[in-house]
């Protein structure tokens, strides 16, 4: 058995396709249910009185709710074949958005002998071609559902989807007792940075607000943000990080995670500008905004967030701060809210 597909339809606020099919519960077990361990990161199998209530319907010939199923790729790649046997060919390359508890429970049903393999399992399949407006539509799905959190779904999906050596940097997942690679990134400052770009906000961190609480502001700026609008992808902001940190002064300015965090969200505002940069005059402008960030008084606030707040400042208005001496800067910086 392989997924049969009933509709294709498009997307126009995340630009994908849409697709609804459908497989058996033997397909699900062997194909889809590998996916789960896939990912870096995973929510908690659950074992609670729904999921053994489910098993013992899944037995009985229950229908569940849709599996959501997902690929990242580009247009041209599904532009003049067939979706079912793109569906199908690549099916190992899919991520799990929705179901991975189901599938948990059917994998355990699996293991009685009363289950019948050839039950329908139906499937709503989603080929997107940004990456950055799949997780908005992950959000959106899930905002408002305490299992999974904004981080989370951008941990997940960004861990595996995004191969951040061909975009060239380098990523410690800083696993285990692995030692950190000479001049890599923190793969945990890589995720702040994406929710900043995603948020189009640099306050994603704040310890005078609950946990849950935070994740729930987070997820309304995502929403709020018009990610599906604009023509940047993250992946544009890492390619351009790495053609900066060829310069050693860059780089270390980079891996200070606010300083990462500022760049992803100013430079939304002014890529076209900044991406035209040369890796030397970067390097110089960026000496200059240190020279004037050092001229301020440290016990007067908290300094990660208005280096956050700086470094976005600097880089949306790169046009006409770069230019500027350090007394300039400082001047102008200084005047900020």
């Amino acid at each position: 058995m392989s997924i049969q597909v009933f509709s294709v339809d498009d997307d126009l606020v995340i630009t994908a396709k849409f697709i609804s099919g459908k497989t058996n519960y033997d397909f699900g077990i062997k194909r889809l249910v590998p996916l789960i361990n896939k990912l870096d990161i995973q929510r908690n199998l659950q074992d609670t009185k729904f999921y053994r209530r489910l098993e013992r319907d899944i037995l009985k010939g229950c229908i569940m709710p849709p599996i959501t199923l997902a690929f990242v790729t580009g247009p041209e790649t599904v532009k003049n074949i067939d979706i079912s046997d793109y569906v199908n060919e690549n099916i190992d390359k899919a991520f799990i958005l929705d179901g991975i508890q189901r599938l948990n429970t059917l994998k355990r049903a699996s293991e009685s002998n009363n289950l019948n393999n050839a039950h329908p399992l139906f499937l709503n399949i989603i080929i997107c071609y940004s990456m950055d407006n799949l997780l908005y539509r992950m959000i959106t799905l899930n905002n408002g559902q305490k299992p999974m959190t904004p981080r989370h779904q951008i941990e997940m999906l960004a861990g595996n989807v995004y191969d951040f050596d061909t975009l060239s940097i380098k990523v410690h997942a800083e696993k285990g007792n692995r030692r950190a690679v000479n001049g890599a990134f923190k793969k945990a400052d890589i995720i702040k940075a994406y929710i900043a770009f995603l948020s189009n906000s640099v306050s994603i961190e704040n310890q005078k607000i609950i946990e849950s609480k935070m994740e729930e502001l987070i997820a309304d700026k995502i929403l709020d943000s018009n990610i599906t609008d604009d023509n940047i992808e993250f992946e544009n902001v890492i390619g351009l990080v790495g053609k900066f940190s060829e310069n050693a002064t860059s780089l270390s300015w980079f891996q200070v995670n606010n300083n990462l965090i500022g760049f992803s969200v100013g430079i939304k505002e002014a890529f076209d500008i900044v991406s035209k940069v040369s890796v030397e005059d970067f390097a110089k402008s960026i000496e200059i905004f240190e020279k004037a960030f050092s001229y301020f008084n440290v016990s007067k606030f908290n300094v990660g967030q208005q280096r956050r707040k700086l470094t976005n400042y600097f880089i949306s208005h790169y046009a006409s701060l770069a230019d500027l001496d350090d007394n300039e800067l400082i001047q102008t910086l200084s005047e900020l809210d």
